[in-house]
Formats: C-alpha cells, structure tokens, sequence
C-alpha cells in the first residue's frame, strides 16, 4: 500500500509538471498524452496531415509533444526568415535525439551533430564537394554520366519491347550512383544491383524508423520502452540495422584504407580518401581530440548517403508521376525543349532557356512536399517569437511543408500548375516561400548537388522520352508518409521521341 501511494504520488508530481508547468510556458498547441505526446494521433493520420491541421487551428507558431519531448513549430515564412536566417545563430542547435547514442554515437554526423564538431565538419564536406566539381562542369559531367547512362538503359528496354517501367527503380540506382561515387568513388552496376540494395535498404531503413510511432515515442526513454510489449521489436530492429550500416560502411572504409596512400599529394578522388588523409594529417602532426574520428566517418557517411540518394530520387519519381497526371505540362515542358535543344544533351547551360522546365522541377519539389516534419532545431539562447519567450534549449523548427502548402503563397496549393513560378514575361523566379532545402545555417548541405541532378535529369528524361500510364494501371499518386513521403507502388509507359 506504501509502495502504491508512492507511486501514486509521484504520478500527480509528474503530471502537474506536465500539465501546468511544462505546457504554460510554451505556445499553445494539441492536447499531449503523459509520456507518449501528440504521437498517438499519428496511428490513423499522416504526421504532415496532422500538423497542417493543428497549424490551422492554433495558428503560425505551436508546440506538438513527440513522447516527452515539446516541440515548438514555425509556420509563417517571414517568421522563418526573420528568425532562422537573420537570427541563425540563436537556431543553430540540433535536438539530442535519443536514438542517436546508438545510431551517431557522441552526436556525430552531418545532420544531427553540432557547435565546432559541426562546423568543422560540414566546412569539410562542402569544401571535398567543390574539390570534386560541385559548381563546376566537372560535377555536371558526373551527374550526366548517370543521366545518359538511363537514358541510354531506357531506350534499349523500349527496343527490347517493354511496355510496362517500374521507373522508380531506376531513378533510385541512378541517383544512388552519383552519391556512392561521391562518397566512395565507384558506380553501381544494373546487371549486378546486390551492392546497391544493400546501400539502399540502410537509406529506406533510417528514414522508415522516422515516420514509426513506436520509435518516436520511445525516443526520450528507449531504455526502459525496450523491454516492453509491442517496443522490444522497434529495439531490436534498431541495434540489427545499426549492425548492418556499420558493417557496409566498415567494410567501404576499410577498402579505401588499403588502396590508398595516405601520405599521396594527388587530389582525393572520393569523399572517404579525402576524409582519411586529412585524419592521417591531423593525426600526423599531433593534433588531438580533432573532430575527424572514425565514428564522425561513419555518421556523415550515413548522413550522405541518406540525404543523398532517398530525397533526390524520390523527388524526381513525384516529378515523373506529376507529369503523367498532367500531359498539358509535359507538352509545354517538350515544347520548350525542342525550340532550345532537339534531339542533343541539355545541360546547365540551357538553364537560362528552360523557364518551363525549371517551373515543373520547383512545383514538382513544393507539391510533393517530401519532409513531412523537418529535422528539429535547438534555441542556443532565450528569445521571443510572435510574443512568445521561448526558453534556452527549447526544440524548434521552420515547419516547411505547411508553408509549401500554404495559401496565403500558394493559391490552389494542392494542384499541380508551374505557371505560379513564371512571371509575366515567361521567366522562371522562386519565391521566398519555396523552400524545400530549408532555409538559414541548417539547411541543407546538399543543396547545391540535388538542383543540379533535379534539373539534369527532368530536362533530359523529358527531352528524349515521353510518359504515360499503362492501360489498366492508373497511377494513383497517393501518398506514403514516413520520414520522407514516397509515392505508392506504381509503373508508367515510355515511348522515345527522338
């Protein structure tokens, strides 16, 4: 009975703290459950589908409780700007999730690291990027090797008699191939893909964990969720997929490791080779607890790969899908091609031609608004938004894909019309609003990569072939939310234009 009593005592504390402590002095938001939060909402509704409801009733700033944890979340883009751009320091922070002891040991990585770990690393990153061509025809040449080698794949499946293309599938190969000969220097095969659905079940893995109620509710606590009913298999599935990127990522480092010669002058060719020669000349000239360790390597790496390869790829299938529900666009897109390029390579040099094209890419990117809910921010410092104090540490985010959605930018938001990103003289401009990469100091790392491949390969696959359903099979275009939004299963007709 003592024992009891106690317990029930300490449950009042517990709740009183949650109710009318903790909740009072953030912004208002849906009513959260002890211990799980808002997450039980998601177990019928979609997260994105949820959040654009609570935003219309509680308005452009409201907290949301994944488990234990309050979220505070933006959704006016002068807001946005006004505090994660021009205030980016304050926002810099990164949520310390949980899950990351045992996926990014020490908080490491790209995405979830931060302060001079951060800094360093994405400087680091950004730099090998522009070593390796990124704004510069080298980088183009990479992302064309894989457009045309599609193209090329393509035209020969139409030869054979195909009439029926898990396109998707293709799409996901090519873009995994521009990011693994980034990061580790080598294409993936189509006559042998064993190696690129081992990469590409880690990518879908870490993004699945995010759109899992299970996971986000255990997040605060995991070590006590795990031994209970229903939560033990969402730990168990952690700590074997853990084992399994570390085993593929241990084994690509490892290679690298005995090919290359860590004291060669000659510019790295791959992401790892520049990583472990600058390891090799920290390490060299003494310098210690440098933020270049193994386990850093092995988290950007994940971090690449899965930023890399699953949001570019799974953009341009919505691109592919959008393009077929609405043949109108895919004539105007084919028309503008044929007046510029014929039957040749378009390349970023035809940017400044190709309004219309570079009109469906940014529609393609806001109307499939991939991010349903963004990786989460940390205040650094106490500060004040819409009249709101919000406390030091608090999690934050600019909630993109309300504001891709909203009307207020977007009339008619959930139609497909590129024509809103055309002036009056026909020439292609992107709104503040449009912000699919995010804004401010988090944004994405990728950024400059992904519009290259976005644009290479929606101008190329779109000069050279046309698409359309296959009888009997509509394209249905629902949405499967996770940690990214994916389109459900589908397969569309191509036919060669030239």
């Amino acid at each position: 009975m003592g024992l009891f009593l106690v317990a029930l005592g300490l449950l009042a504390i517990y709740l009183v703290h949650f109710y009318f402590i903790r909740r009072r002095q953030l912004p208002p938001g849906p009513f959260p459950l002890p211990f799980i939060g808002n997450t039980y909402s998601f177990a019928h509704t979609p997260i994105d589908t949820c959040v654009q409801k609570w935003k219309d009733e509680y308005g452009d700033i409201m907290t949301i409780w994944m488990g234990h944890t309050p979220i505070v979340t933006v959704h006016d883009s002068k807001v946005i700007y006004d505090t994660f751009v021009k205030d980016g320091d304050a926002y810099a922070g990164r949520a310390q999730q949980r899950w990351n002891e045992i996926f990014r040991p020490g908080h490491t990585g790209l995405i979830f690291s931060e302060g001079p770990l951060w800094r360093d690393n994405r400087r680091f990153a950004l730099q090998v990027f522009r070593n390796l061509g990124l704004g510069r025809n080298i980088m183009q040449e990479r992302v064309l090797d894989d457009a045309i080698a599609l193209i090329d794949y393509t035209k020969k499946e139409i030869k054979a008699g195909t009439t029926e293309f898990n396109f998707f599938d293709e799409l996901d190969i090519s873009i995994g191939s521009i990011i693994n000969s980034i990061t580790f220097g080598y294409r993936f095969s189509r006559d042998d893909r064993t190696e690129f659905i081992k990469a590409k079940k880690i990518a879908v893995q870490q993004v699945k964990f995010g759109g899992s109620i299970l996971y986000r509710t255990m997040e605060e606590h995991y070590e006590y969720f795990r031994y209970l009913p229903f939560f033990k298999g969402t730990y168990k599935q952690i700590v074997d997929h853990k084992t399994e990127f570390t085993d593929f990522l241990g084994g690509q480092v490892a290679t690298h490791r005995k090919n290359i010669d860590l004291e060669s002058d000659e510019e790295p060719t791959d992401y790892v080779e520049a990583y472990l020669k600058h390891q090799h000349k920290l390490d060299k000239e003494g310098v210690k607890d440098h933020p270049f360790s193994e386990t850093q390597l092995y988290s950007a790496l994940l971090d690449l790969w899965v930023a890399g390869q699953e949001t570019t790829a799974t953009t341009l299938a919505w691109m592919v899908i959008y393009i077929i529900q609405n043949p109108e666009v895919q004539k105007k897109c084919q028309a503008e091609l044929d007046e510029f390029i014929g039957d040749r390579i378009a390349t970023l040099d035809d940017k400044v031609n190709l309004n219309y094209v570079n009109a469906t890419v940014a529609e393609a990117q806001r109307l499939c608004n991939l991010v349903p809910i963004n990786v989460p921010h940390r205040t650094l410092r106490d500060v004040e938004i819409m009249g709101h104090k919000i406390p030091k540490h608090t999690v934050i985010l600019n909630q993109v894909s309300t504001v891709l959605y909203d009307e207020r930018y977007f009339p008619g938001a959930k139609t497909f019309k590129p024509e809103r990103f055309l002036d009056d003289k026909g020439k292609f401009y992107a709104p503040p609003e449009l912000m699919p990469f995010s804004v401010g100091k988090r944004a994405c790392l990728g950024e400059g990569l992904a519009r290259l491949e976005l644009f290479l390969f929606t101008a190329n696959l779109l000069n050279q072939f046309k698409f359309g359903e296959v009888p009997g099979k509509p394209i249905t275009g629902e949405r499967m939310v996770a940690g990214t939004t994916a389109p459900a299963p589908w397969v569309c007709s191509i036919t060669a234009r030239h």
